[in-house]
């Protein structure tokens, strides 16, 4: 295989990983896998540095490359965190509390670690996430482009063949997945093994196994057969099916992932890139558009600004359901700010120009800085817009026949989803406060104990639900995942009887696998479990209200309370967060657990 020509076709593979990563983040629903375009770049950046050295590993100098590989990557990475530094100084003061440590990490490139130490979730983001927070991938990188270097070297001078070496190599890989596999708790939040530097070192080293045996492979000269080639085709079609499937369907919260999934889908980017190579394949061809090509060059820009781009000029309502104008706004500037830096500053820097750098990295500074107040008008414009919207949806209604004390009209309550083995129960919007009080008494008997466990929602409800119940115990608490509520069900054995009731609310922050849930409600078997789905503008929705329900249909004890069908026609029941329920919120959502609890 010959490693000495520049392979087009690569450049095609960075540009589908790097619109893999933008989609995914900006919650597309064709990226639920978006993620796995770090991936890609991982084994493709293990690739092409072994590749380097073997090509010439006795003149290699390693002060040469740390020092060519520091120029091409700092520059352009040190001046967006500036400019973030700055926005957040001058706009986003919110965010100063915890910002300074992800400003200083991300220019130490020790991001990932610093998230791990400080319990930073990669896949819970409320409020407004971190703008550095996707420069864990950088750091995991360049400290492997400090590494890798002194062991490879170290491993030729011991081994002295290159086919010992690729074995070496190879254990490696496995030992890091198989670390990944160990450290995986299907319970608790996988950010741990998503940023660790050890967890994700296959992917780098799956990369540089692929660079060694190709290394022994001669250019393909001749011309190959009929069966050959079709072989090629197909190996290369089921390579590239597999890496478009994988995207659009596999989500983060897929225990299958953490135990083979990311070491598989790596095994399959290797072979994909020998297909790219390989000068008879259709796949080179095929990635070496020209608009593909001109994003793959520009990946680099385009993975550094996007995020701090998004985030910074999201409104915290609209993360996880933005606007189809601001994406495409923040899309574009992103492109435009990245064509900048690639033509500025990192052509300049890699061709020597050092002179015409400096030049240049004026002109983009102040590129930039343009560019960004042009982008604080325009979302400005937007954000108000939308605001105007949401005023108005805020306002109340004219109606003579109702007061904040009575019951909602039918308008917001619909029957409500519960077992198919129960007898379907309907909200009754006349109900006086005399039965009201009735009701309460009723409930108290029917349920010696009541139950409530949630996160930040059920802390919305609680005064509610005290003034409701003198009979219930509630534990929520900010953040929480279903993970942390099956290790809290050992706390409150003596609910699980039949005589009393077990209220859960969560999802909120994240999925969760059927093995939590199942273990969850497994330790309230006895009693009657009730179910809240959810409303929250996040990507988990939708998976999270579709395993509750499964869970209502599987279980005779188990209800489930659709809050998600009322509380999405209701956007006045939030707080500007979308997520959060106000008093009105808080109100509604605890008539419907009233309703519900109601024998």
């Amino acid at each position: 295989m010959n490693n000495h020509r520049y392979i087009t076709g690569l450049d095609g593979l960075r540009a589908l990983a790097i619109i893999s990563v933008v989609f995914y983040h900006f919650t597309f629903s064709l990226a639920k896998g978006g993620f796995l375009g770090v991936d890609i770049f991982f084994v493709l950046s293990g690739y092409l540095v072994t590749s380097k050295i073997l090509l010439s590993p006795e003149t290699f100098k390693i002060q040469t490359f740390w020092k060519n590989r520091l120029r091409r990557i700092l520059p352009s990475a040190y001046l967006m965190i500036i400019v973030t530094v700055l926005w957040v100084i001058l706009f986003n003061h919110n965010l100063l509390t915890n910002f300074l440590g992800d400003a200083i990490s991300s220019i130490l490139y020790t991001t990932n670690w610093w998230f791990i130490f400080h319990k930073i979730s990669y896949f819970d983001s409320f409020g407004s996430p971190s703008p550095l927070k996707h420069l864990w991938f950088l750091a995991v990188q360049e400290q492997f482009y400090i590494l890798w270097p002194l062991i490879l070297i170290i491993g030729l001078k011991i081994t002295k063949k290159i086919n010992k070496l690729s074995i070496t190599i190879f254990i490696g890989t496995l030992l890091s997945a198989t670390l990944m596999g160990i450290l995986y708790n299907p319970t608790a939040d996988p950010s741990r093994i998503y940023y660790g530097t050890d967890t994700r070192a296959f992917e780098l080293l799956i990369g540089c196994f692929l660079a060694t045996v190709l290394a022994n492979k001669k250019p393909i000269t001749k011309k190959i057969s009929i069966k050959q080639k079709n072989r090629l085709k197909l190996i290369s079609i089921i390579s590239f099916s597999i890496f478009i499937l994988s995207v659009i369907f596999i989500d983060e919260y897929n225990s299958f992932l953490y135990r083979g999934g990311l070491f598989l889908f790596s095994l399959n980017t290797a072979l994909l890139i020998t297909c790219i190579c390989h000068p008879k394949g259709i796949l080179g061809p095929i990635l070496s558009w020209r608009p593909l090509r001109w994003i793959g060059t520009r990946s680099y820009g385009i993975y550094l600004w996007h995020y701090p781009i998004m985030v910074l000029s999201t409104p915290i309502y609209e993360i996880g359901n933005p606007s189809c104008l601001r994406v495409f706004f923040q899309l574009a500037i992103t492109c435009i700010i990245a064509e900048l830096s690639y033509r500025f500053i990192e052509m300049p820097i890699r061709n020597w120009e050092v002179k015409k750098y400096y030049n240049s990295l004026a002109i983009t500074i102040l590129s930039v800085i343009m560019i960004i107040f042009i982008t604080i008008g325009i979302t400005s414009i937007i954000k108000t817009n939308v605001n105007l919207d949401k005023v108005e949806a805020y306002l109340p209604k004219k109606d003579t026949t109702q007061t904040s004390e009575t019951k909602p009209s039918n308008e917001n309550y619909n029957e409500i989803e519960i077992n198919p083995n129960k007898t379907d129960i309907k909200i009754d919007n006349s109900i006086s406060n005399e039965n009201n009080e009735k009701t309460l008494l009723t409930e108290i008997e029917t349920y010696k104990e009541i139950l409530a466990i949630g996160d930040s929602i059920m802390l919305d409800i609680t005064s509610n639900l005290n003034e409701k119940y003198n009979n219930i115990t509630i534990d929520g608490k900010i953040g929480r995942q279903m993970s942390e509520a099956v290790t809290l069900a050992d706390k409150y054995t003596e609910f699980n009887t039949s005589d009393k009731a077990v209220i859960i609310e969560l999802g909120t922050n994240g999925a969760f696998t059927n093995k939590q849930i199942d273990e969850l409600l497994d330790s309230f078997s006895q009693a009657h479990i009730f179910l809240i789905n959810t409303r929250v503008p996040r990507s988990w929705e939708s998976k999270v209200n579709d395993t509750l329900k499964e869970k209502a249909k599987e279980r005779e004890n188990v209800t489930l309370i659709d809050w998600y069908s009322i509380a999405s026609k209701h956007p006045e029941y939030f707080e500007p967060d979308g997520v959060h329920l106000n008093s009105k919120g808080s109100e509604a959502l605890t008539n419907l657990i009233n309703e519900n609890l109601r024998p």
